[in-house]
């Protein structure tokens, strides 16, 4: 099947099993669920869905656990830009275009989704029916996703964003922030398939490491570059730049450059990973 195709598909698939765990939900006409569902629903990509469902494909796990595992990665992944766009931290009115959550609902209430989505992932990862995963297993994909997202992952990537608006950033700086900020719950994605699956070899999960986080790297430089462009097209000619990013700091050409190194990088991996197991053709 073609790439899009597959794409759209996957990303279809996930936005209809959202849309049903968030309608489960208690007290659906109060200003936090529907801070959560506008949060949810303003038009993510669904990559790191993708990735799962693809993977899942690869190392044949049940769809309905890939269904459990998309659905809580999403929902970690739209906490984080919630409290990403709150005044506290980057203090952005928009995101992907439309009115950020805290601008629409409230400081509180946008806090407060954050925080509810946060908790449901986790309470959709440890309650909800994923077929042959046994608790021991269960157990540590919800120790995978924790260390992911707290001090030793996003949340550290944050607070290191956040430290580098006070001071000058070099390249090797940078890529860590990138690493902690974005790559880690890239590699949580692939990771939490791979602990649901009747596979386990350190080698391989060596190299599904190599290539999520070079994708989640590729990934952060290309919006920077989108943030870059669209920060510098402004009425009064001026460039407006909050934070270190790669286009700041080598220009353009070479953030492009740095892409195409990460994009082979990640296709290395995959061809790596060929050569130790069948990966179906789409």
């Amino acid at each position: 099947m073609h790439f899009f195709h597959l794409y759209e598909r996957y990303k279809h698939r996930i936005n209809q099993k959202l849309f049903y765990t968030l309608n489960q939900l208690p007290f659906q006409k109060s200003s936090l669920l529907k801070a959560m569902k506008y949060s949810v629903f303003s038009g993510s990509k669904r990559l790191r869905s993708s990735l799962i469902y693809s993977t899942g494909d690869v190392f044949k796990v049940n769809i309905t656990t890939l269904d459990v595992i998309s659905t809580a990665i999403e929902f970690i992944h739209s906490y984080s830009l919630i409290h990403d766009d709150l005044p506290c931290m980057d203090n952005d009115n928009f995101r992907r275009g439309k009115i950020s959550c805290h601008v629409k609902y409230g400081e509180s209430t946008s806090l407060l989704a954050g925080d509810a989505l946060q908790s449901l992932a986790f309470n959709i990862l440890s309650n909800s029916f994923m077929p042959n995963v046994s608790n021991l297993k269960r157990i540590k994909m919800i120790s995978e996703l924790s260390y992911s997202i707290g001090s030793s992952g996003m949340c550290m990537g944050q607070n290191l964003d956040l430290e580098a608006e006070k001071k000058d950033v070099n390249l090797s700086e940078l890529e860590i922030i990138n690493l902690y900020k974005t790559s880690f719950l890239m590699r949580s994605a692939v990771r939490l398939v791979y602990f649901s699956s009747n596979n386990f070899s350190k080698s391989i999960l060596s190299i599904l490491d190599l290539f999520s986080i070079s994708i989640g790297l590729a990934f952060q430089i290309q919006d920077d570059i989108l943030d870059f462009k669209k920060d510098s097209v402004k009425t009064d000619n001026k460039k407006i730049i909050k934070k270190h990013t790669y286009p700041l700091i080598i220009g353009l050409d070479e953030s492009r450059k740095k892409i195409k190194q990460l994009h082979k990088k990640s296709f290395l991996a995959l061809n790596s990973l060929k050569k130790k197991i069948s990966i179906p053709t789409c």
